[in-house]
């Protein structure tokens, strides 16, 4: 009977080995373990990947400012002779040279119109801020008449013109006769007159 009790007690002891199979505690992997590993991971990323956002987002504001570059745009007056029927005219044309091309048809004037610098400006009471201006003069009936290109704003040419009697007490104020839209960011310069 002794030993069918120990035979007895022997089986349950395997029995109970048998069922409690977990390995020794160095080699134990639970899934809170992995669980707590995964997100450490995603965690590292995380700021890696916020860092990597914020380079971009600081190298956009860089490049901006290249798109907006400026354009040089040069103006100038070109004078050609009228029509054989009208010899003692003159065409006068303002040329804008820039990315796009422009030749804007001032119209016919008397003589050969002489460009006027900013003292010769100043005594025939020109706008103080014009860029550039003519007058022309018909000796036949004392008449002159005067075209000033002002910059306004940076946006936009505006041509003025007046027509001055010789017999007149006062000359009259300068009129818009037309006005040219500039492309965005454009610096103008004035270039000598094409004769």
């Amino acid at each position: 009977m002794k030993f069918s009790s120990l035979t007895l007690a022997a089986a349950s002891a395997l029995l109970l080995a048998s069922c409690n199979q977990t390995p020794p505690a160095a080699e134990q992997t639970s899934p809170d373990a992995t669980t707590a590993t995964a997100p450490a991971a995603d965690t590292a990323a995380a700021p890696a990947a916020a860092a990597a956002d914020t380079a971009t987002a600081a190298a956009t504001p860089a490049a901006a400012p290249a798109a907006s570059t400026t354009e040089n745009l040069k103006i100038s007056f070109s004078f050609k002779p009228g029509p054989s029927s009208e010899e003692r005219k003159t065409s006068a044309h303002l040329l804008l040279k820039g990315s796009k091309d422009q030749d804007i048809d001032l119209g016919q004037f008397s003589g050969k119109p002489d460009v006027v610098d900013k003292a010769k400006a100043k005594l025939a009471g020109f706008p103080g801020d014009m860029l550039m201006g003519f007058r022309s003069y018909d000796p036949g009936s004392g008449t002159s008449y005067d075209l000033a290109v002002m910059n306004v704003g940076g946006r936009t040419l505006r041509i003025v013109q007046r027509k001055v009697e010789e017999t007149a007490d006062k000359a009259p104020e300068f009129q818009t006769s037309r006005e040219i839209p500039l492309p965005a960011n454009a610096v103008v310069a004035v270039a000598p007159s094409k004769k």
